[in-house]
């Protein structure tokens, strides 16, 4: 039997699943930059981290006769919104979660219409952990 991958993902914002989601993208960026020296061999010495950034944005099919999800209008400054991202066995919570920009849009006669969010977060909660490629720690690989 072969082997048997995730082809979807699911959210839900403080635990309610958003439906219709048509796709989701979940980005970890660390702000690393090269520090550039003057070495012999003409090679950056080492590397800069910035602060760690969590941005989110997914899109969902606008129905007919449903109105579509107001994420935007959450008072984000009032409550802790959390959003949950499950693909496979992966699932992360991110935390602080806060509204950047929402874009509504009908591409074309024939088209579904679409609605996309684009979310940031302070911190990102992994809540399973492990891997089958390496472990967590790579501390314990030999040298």
């Amino acid at each position: 039997m072969g082997t048997i991958f995730a082809d979807r993902g699911f959210i839900s914002v403080n635990g309610v699943e958003v439906l219709d989601v048509e796709n989701i993208s979940a980005k970890l960026t660390d702000g690393t930059k090269p520090v550039p020296t003057m070495t012999r061999n003409r090679r950056t010495k080492g590397f800069v981290k910035g602060n760690r950034e969590f941005t989110l944005n997914f899109s969902v099919a606008v129905q007919n006769k449903l109105g579509s999800p107001k994420i935007e209008e959450i008072d984000f400054e009032n409550n802790d919104v959390q959003l949950t991202f499950e693909q496979g066995s992966d699932r992360y919570t991110y935390v602080n979660l806060d509204h950047a920009d929402t874009e509504q849009s009908a591409s074309g006669v024939g088209a579904e219409g679409k609605k996309v969010w684009n979310m940031v977060a302070t911190d990102r909660i992994d809540q399973v952990g492990n891997s089958a490629l390496f472990p967590t720690s790579l501390s314990n690989i030999p040298g």
